[in-house]
Formats: structure tokens, C-alpha cells, sequence
């Protein structure tokens, strides 16, 4: 936005109205509460709505600043577009009689979420393992592990439960995250299978968060594709196949797909590194606050200052950081010591290990 455009912008009704008085040829009417002068503030408060509403379309016509469907129309400009959300997929085990057949489409549920059998199967050797789909899509049906233990009325099953977390969901792009792209793509074009390309094809699958590109790893017209889900996790095999399939199909090196002829893709995701911080404070008296909430809070704002940092940003996390981090949380007084994995300086993440706060202690 120009400077001309910020001047004209920032003009209040309270300037527009002083100078609609000096422009008054006659004196009484500029007193306060005159005709002329009722009318005037009047005008003077819906011109500034006017100056308002130029200057928000104004930033609608601008990546930095544009916002949902004008950010939208921007981003197909360049061939980038929204993403949509995608449901949680995972696996259940069903415990029955022998020989139960169990359909596609059966719903089982946790305490909150409702997912389906996209598969059917029957019970052999006492128990079936079919992939299942979240109802509804968002990140919200991501569920840990033993979670889920509903399920539809069926003669012959007895139990069912997902060994594993269920994960893959994720919700509508953020304006942040779509803006992020779009100015990826202006500002790094791909051309020709250059790294770029590989990430831009990446990018453009649905749940798909955070792309890194080895090329020549394993060799001559080798590249490697590592990513991470839009939730900043380790993605999950259905993710990864869909990127594979996505930019190389079979990977068959045909160039049947957006990888060019010869090039033998690879698609992994991260190895999760965990973190155990463990600090010794002083807190602020005469506060509710507890060490363990404390603690949780640490947890939290740690991760999220991790998923937007250093995930397959940099390899590093000083422990000046955590301890900058606890210091502006309520509560905390001073810091005694804090270690990071029993260490007290840096630690450093292999390319492809993504940090995750395990736990906190503090004391």
C-alpha cells in the first residue's frame, strides 16, 4: 500500500470535520449545535467510514494482505488454491466369534467422534483389522490410541478398540498458511523438476503441512520428498501415498505423472525426537498459579513455538529459548537451572526428526 494511500487512510472524522468547518463562510454556523454544523459532523463520520472501507479494499488486492475469498481469487491467480479439509483415517480391531463378518460402513465411535468401516472383513483367529474413516472432517477427530471402544450393534463382535492413534485430519487452510504458499510459488517458481517443483507438488496435496526436498540422495536421478502433516506431525502412510501418487504415481520413473522422466522419487516423513525439559523456579507469591499448570502452559507454548520455528525450518533449539519462553509465562519469578534432554545447552535435530514436547517438570 503506498504512503499516499496510508495518509488518506488514517484521516478521522474528527479531521474531516474541522476542515468542512473552515471551509464555512459564515461564522454562526461552525458554533456547536448549529444547523450547518449538526450536519457536518454527520457527513464528517460516514466519510470516514468511506476513507475506512477504501483502505480494506485496497488491501484486498495485495497477497500480504488480502483476506479469504479475496485471498482466494489472488492465490488461483498463480495456480495455488485452498485447501480443504480432510478426514482421520487410522485402523480398529474387531474381538468377536469366528467367521463374524463385519461390512463396510459399520460405525464405531470414541467418547466425542464417529468414524466408518471403509473396508469389510471378517473375524479370523478371534479378531479383524479394518481401516476406518472419521465422519466428519478436521483435525479435531485425531484421537490418541485405545480411544475408540463403540461401535454399531453387530452379532458376533464382542469388542473394538484402534491399537494406534487415528490421524490424517485436518481443517480448512488458514489465510497464514495459504498466503505462505502463494508467495512460495511467486517467489520461488518451479520449473523443469528443480527442487522447488518437488515442493510446490508437495504442498498442493490436501493435509500436507511442511515439505523438505533431498535431491541425488541415493543417488543419480534420485529425489527424496520428507513431509509433515498440516498439523505439523509425522504424517501417516495413507498421506504419504497420496503424495507419492500424487507427483510420480507408481514410481515407476515414466514420467506419467508431474515428476519428469528418469527421476526416482522417494516419499517419507519425519522421526519424531522427544523433549524432556525439566526446570527449578522461583514463583511470584500470593498467586494461584501451581507448578504442574506451570508446566502444562510451558508445554504448550513450546510446541507451538517449535511447530512454527524450527520444524524442518532449523536443526537446533537453544536452552536460552525454553528459558525465555518460561520466563514470560504467569507466575514464574525467576529460573534456578532448566535442561532440555539433561542438557543445559543446544540441542541439535537430524534433518528429518521433527522435536516433540514429551513432558515438563518443574520445581
Amino acid at each position: 500500500m503506498s504512503s499516499k494511500n496510508r495518509l488518506v487512510s488514517a484521516i478521522t472524522s474528527e479531521e474531516i470535520i474541522a476542515r468542512m468547518k473552515a471551509d464555512l463562510k459564515n461564522p454562526p454556523n461552525k458554533i456547536e449545535g448549529s444547523f450547518a454544523s449538526d450536519n457536518i459532523q454527520a457527513v464528517g463520520k460516514e466519510l470516514e467510514r468511506y476513507y475506512n472501507l477504501l483502505e480494506y479494499l485496497d488491501s484486498q488486492h495485495y497477497i500480504e494482505t488480502a483476506e479469504g475469498d479475496a485471498l482466494d481469487k489472488k492465490a488461483n491467480d498463480v495456480g495455488v488454491f485452498r485447501k480443504q479439509p480432510t478426514k482421520a483415517t487410522g485402523y480398529v480391531t474387531f474381538l468377536g466369534a469366528e467367521g463374524t463378518f463385519i461390512p463396510a460402513g459399520l460405525t464405531v465411535a470414541s467418547d466425542a467422534f464417529s468414524y466408518i468401516t471403509t473396508r469389510s472383513g471378517r473375524i479370523e483367529d478371534g479378531q479383524c483389522v479394518l481401516p476406518i474413516e472419521a465422519v466428519e472432517p478436521g483435525s479435531l477427530s485425531n484421537i490418541p490410541a485405545g480411544s475408540i471402544y463403540k461401535f454399531q450393534s453387530t452379532p458376533g463382535i464382542r469388542e473394538v478398540t484402534n491399537a494406534k492413534p487415528i490421524s490424517n485430519g485436518t481443517d480448512l487452510e488458514s489465510d497464514a498458511n495459504l498466503r505462505a504458499r502463494t508467495q512460495m510459488r511467486v517467489r520461488y517458481p518451479g520449473t523443469s523438476g528443480n527442487q522447488h517443483h518437488y515442493m510446490h507438488w508437495a504442498m498442493e496435496v490436501e493435509g500436507v503441512g511442511r515439505v523438505k526436498v533431498f535431491p541425488l540422495w541415493d543417488g543419480p536421478g534420485t529425489v527424496k520428498v520428507s513431509i509433515l502433516d498440516s498439523n505439523q506431525q509425522v504424517a501417516n502412510e495413507d498421506l504419504i501415498q497420496k503424495v507419492q501418487y500424487h507427483i510420480d504415481h507408481e514410481g515407476e520413473r515414466m514420467g506419467e505423472a508431474l515428476a519428469p522422466i528418469g527421476a526416482l522419487l522417494t516419499v517419507s516423513t519425519a522421526k519424531t525426537k522427544g523433549l524432556n525439559i525439566k526446570a527449578k523456579i522461583n514463583m511470584v507469591e500470593d498467586m494461584y498459579y501451581t507448578e504442574e499448570m506451570i508446566a502444562e502452559t510451558l508445554k504448550v507454548a513450546l510446541q507451538l513455538y517449535i511447530d512454527e520455528n524450527i520444524s524442518y525450518k532449523t536443526g537446533r533449539l537453544t536452552v536460552a529459548k525454553v528459558i525465555d519462553i518460561l520466563y514470560t509465562l504467569d507466575g514464574v519469578l525467576d529460573i534456578i537451572e532448566l535442561t532440555v534432554n539433561e542438557r543445559s545447552d543446544s540441542i541439535s535435530f537430524d534433518p528429518e526428526e521433527v522435536p516433540i514436547v514429551e513432558s515438563v517438570v518443574i520445581s
